[in-house]
C-alpha cells in the first residue's frame, strides 16, 4: 500500500475522491470509481435494451504540475437483453478486452464505473517521496465519431501508441480541467484523487 495524503477541499468544480493506490511488480495500480457519471435517468437506462458507453481517461502526474508521467484509456460498453434478462458487458484497457454477463443492473453499473486494481503508471515513472495525483475524465455516451474511432484504434494497439500520444489527443491536464473542452457526451465528470507518493525504502541494517 501507497502512503497518501488527505484529499483537499474542492476547487474548480472537480470531484474530490479518496482513491486506493497499490505498489505491486513494476506497476501502480488504483482502484475507485466514477460511479457519479450516472445519474438516476442514466440508471435507469441501463435496462432499455439499448448499449451504453463510458469512455474513461486517467492521468498521473506530479502534483502542482501539468505534464502527466502516467496516461491510460478504458472503454465500457453494456447492453441489456430484454429476452435473456441480463446484460453483457465488454470492458476494455490496458490488460485486453473481457466480457462479463450479469444478472442485476447494480452489477452492470459497477461494471461500468469501477476502477478495480487498474495499473496507471510504471514505478520506474514514479520517485521515491514525490507527491502524486490522479486526474479522471469519464463521459457517458460520447458522441463525437472522431473520439470513438481514435479509442478503437488506441485500444487495438495497446498502449504502445506512448504517453504522448494519449495526452495530446485526449488532451493535457490543463484543456482538460481548466479549459473544459472536451468531446461533447451524455455526461461527464472530472475527478481528482488526493495525493499519494512512494515511501523510500528503509535501509537495512548491517
Amino acid at each position: 500500500m501507497l502512503a497518501v495524503q488527505p484529499a483537499a477541499a474542492d476547487d474548480g468544480g472537480l470531484e474530490k475522491q479518496t482513491m486506493k493506490f497499490t505498489e505491486r511488480g513494476t506497476s501502480i495500480y488504483v482502484t475507485g470509481n466514477v460511479t457519479s457519471l450516472f445519474d438516476a435517468r442514466a440508471y435507469d437506462k441501463l435496462e432499455n435494451g439499448l448499449a451504453s458507453t463510458v469512455v474513461i481517461r486517467l492521468w498521473v502526474y506530479p502534483e502542482n504540475r501539468a505534464q502527466p508521467t502516467g496516461f491510460v484509456l478504458l472503454h465500457r460498453k453494456c447492453v441489456y437483453d430484454l429476452w435473456g434478462e441480463i446484460y453483457a458487458c465488454a470492458l476494455s484497457g490496458p490488460t485486453g478486452r473481457r466480457t462479463y454477463k450479469v444478472k442485476f443492473r447494480a452489477e452492470a453499473l459497477k461494471m461500468m464505473t469501477g476502477l478495480d486494481q487498474v495499473p496507471i503508471a510504471d514505478i520506474k515513472d514514479v520517485a521515491f517521496e514525490e507527491r502524486y495525483v490522479v486526474a479522471a475524465v469519464a463521459e457517458l455516451n460520447p458522441v463525437s465519431k472522431e473520439t470513438l474511432a481514435e479509442v478503437r484504434r488506441w485500444l487495438s494497439e495497446g498502449s504502445g501508441g506512448g504517453l504522448d500520444r494519449g495526452g495530446s489527443f485526449f488532451g493535457s491536464f490543463v484543456s482538460v480541467f481548466v479549459n473544459l473542452k472536451i468531446p461533447e457526451a451524455d455526461r461527464v465528470v472530472r475527478v481528482r484523487s488526493q495525493p499519494f507518493f512512494r515511501p523510500r525504502p528503509k535501509a537495512a541494517r548491517p
